[in-house]
């Protein structure tokens, strides 16, 4: 019997499939079976619960689409256009969201000038297509009949002949380099779909019309909306070769997505049809110490809270997956602090301790297992660290050491709060049974002493990782929380019991009170300050910005504690450091990665 068909948590009808493109790219990272659930969309879980949606626009992309429509099938000016949309929205649009919108559809306009150009130059014209196209077949008995559906999320075109077909893929803010699954999968649907006259999400089957002529050149096309960005070809073929390459390389991909395997929980958990049901996905209730439910479900993480405390707007703006400005990176402290913890990543991952054999010499050309995470002057950089570290590391003992996992994701639900949470420990091991959580940091000087609430304020996710350990995320509530703390000089580990009850009221006063604004705002205003000079979305927001220093390595001050804008180090406190200065200051220092960069479909 399908496992599907018979599911404990869900009901409805497992016969409708429905497979996107994107999600043929999902690696053994991603969860298997909230893929797999996605695709089934007559399955709906078996204990109903009102869907809570945003109270403001969280899908630009969208309005993107819309704004692009009104100019290419309507002749409206694109201004107008973005204006219109946003006015006309059912839900409130973020100011610097809607400063994105105009960006992007000027971006993909001046993309669009570009590949009209070169294919004038081979006497092809293309014209923007209304409606979408799908793949879809049904197969079974009498008594079950099986429907498949593969779909593709972008703009359509065509030559007015019929005789090319092209697909546009948007991405926020980058063309990759790699070629993906996916690319071959939507080339299939441009060669083998019809367009689709019904619904395309809610329909089943869909009701499809026939193109009058077959076509004999397959594109799909790559386009970053980014200004000045050229589009890139991922496919240009004939009918007939795209679909071998379809029917060899990527339909055994397509047909895997839909049976499902192994869960990964993680930011997937939020919007999955199994979550109630999923024994893998840790429920908490209380976690976060919030006594309402907040606006609707969400994810959180200590990183959304620390753009938060620092500006609102910024917080807000990442949850939208709108591109950063990457010029943060560049000659930071936080670059360094990106190759140390890819570093310690590959090197635990082997289970074994880290030895000086793992460091050799920068000049003698050999870089050991740093080769092909990072350059040779990154290199250079990070080895005094790394050997630093040699001393403390965490797989050498003393103690039994098993059950060691780098960098994995933690998700656990909160129901009080209606929120999903998600962490990234540097490492999780057990020692003598026990189990320890790292979070390890690079620094040009050492971290003053304090107490856990001193240690807590600067660094969030140690309060996480005793909150998560105290409410039995990873069994028994009890366990070790450790800071390495990595100079080019010298490394020590600092340790709290989370069982301590000390260190747990310390650790859910700093998470509740981090977590509580977040949860109940709506409007996310800016904050201007001197921290705009470094903020990875200050290019979409409308607030003024705060003047920047007149020379680049003068010290920022937040709350009277001065900041070293380039590395993120405190130079100087009067003794009291704020909540926001800490953010500014771990902001500026830790490794942030940058959001998903491809549409949720």
């Amino acid at each position: 019997m399908d496992r599907w068909a018979a599911h404990p948590g869900l009901r409805g009808n497992a016969e409708v499939l429905r497979v996107s493109a994107s999600m043929l790219d999902r690696t053994e990272r991603d969860c298997a079976d909230f893929a797999a659930a996605k695709a089934r969309t007559g399955l709906w879980p078996r204990v109903h619960e009102r869907r809570r949606y945003a109270p403001w626009e969280d899908f630009p992309l969208g309005l993107v689409q819309r704004a692009l429509d009104a100019v290419e099938f309507d002749g409206a000016d694109p201004d107008e256009a973005v204006d219109e949309v946003i006015a006309q929205n059912r839900s409130p649009v973020h100011p610097g969201a809607a400063v994105w919108v105009r960006y992007a559809c000027r971006a993909f306009l001046q993309a669009a000038e570009w590949i009209a150009d070169e294919l004038e130059a081979e006497g092809v014209e293309l014209v923007p297509e209304r409606l979408p196209r799908v793949v879809q077949s049904a197969s079974g008995t009498a008594s079950a009949v099986e429907l498949r559906m593969l779909t593709a999320w972008g703009r359509w075109y065509g030559s007015r002949d019929g005789t090319v077909r092209e697909f546009r893929r948007l991405r926020l803010s980058r063309t990759r380099q790699a070629a993906a699954p996916s690319d071959q999968a939507i080339a299939f649907v441009a060669a083998a779909g019809r367009r689709a006259v019904g619904n395309l999400y809610r329909d089943a089957p869909v009701e499809v019309t026939d193109d009058e002529d077959a076509p004999t050149r397959i594109r799909v096309v790559e386009v970053a909306l980014v200004a000045d960005v050229r589009p890139q070809v991922l496919v240009d073929a004939a009918p007939d070769e795209v679909r071998r390459r379809y029917q060899e390389e990527v339909r055994p991909l397509a047909q895997a997505v839909t049976v499902g395997g192994a869960h990964r929980p993680g930011s997937d958990c939020a919007e999955c049809k199994l979550r109630a049901s999923c024994e893998d996905l840790p429920n908490v209730p209380g976690l976060l110490g919030l006594n309402d439910r907040g606006t609707h479900r969400r994810t959180w993480s200590v990183t959304t809270g620390r753009h938060y405390v620092v500006c609102p707007a910024r917080a807000h703006l990442r949850d939208l997956r709108l591109p950063p400005e990457t010029l943060l990176n560049e000659g930071s402290s936080v670059r360094r602090g990106v190759v140390v913890h890819h570093w310690l990543e590959a090197a635990h991952g082997r289970g074994r301790p880290c030895s000086p054999d793992d460091l050799p010499d920068p000049g003698s050309g050999d870089m050991g297992p740093a080769a092909g995470l990072m350059s040779p002057e990154e290199y250079a950089e990070a080895r005094p660290y790394l050997l630093a570290h040699l001393a403390v590391c965490p797989l050498a003992g003393p103690g039994r050491v098993t059950d060691v996992a780098a960098e994995p994701t933690v998700a656990v639900f909160d129901p009080d709060a209606d929120v999903l949470v998600v962490a990234h420990p540097d490492l999780l091991r057990r020692v003598d049974g026990r189990l320890v959580y790292r979070e390890q940091k690079t620094t040009v000087r050492e971290l003053p002493a304090g107490t856990p609430a001193e240690l807590f304020e600067q660094i969030p996710q140690l309060a996480l990782a005793a909150l998560l350990i105290a409410h039995g995320v990873f069994g028994e509530p009890a366990g070790t929380v450790e800071l390495e703390v990595m100079t080019p000089q010298t490394a020590e580990v600092r340790t709290f019991a989370a069982e301590d009850p000390e260190v747990l009221r310390a650790a859910r006063r700093q998470i509740t009170e981090m977590v509580r604004p977040w949860h109940r705002d709506t409007e996310f205003p800016a904050t201007p300050g001197p921290w705009c000079e470094r903020c990875p979305t200050a290019r979409w927001c409308p607030a003024p910005r705060t003047p920047a220093p007149l020379r680049d390595d003068s010290p920022i001050e937040v709350d009277g504690v001065l900041i070293d804008p380039r590395t993120g180090e405190i130079l100087g406190s009067p003794g009291v450091l704020t909540p926001r200065a800490a953010a500014v200051s771990a902001s500026l220092d830790s490794p942030d990665p940058d959001p998903d960069d491809d549409p949720p479909f």
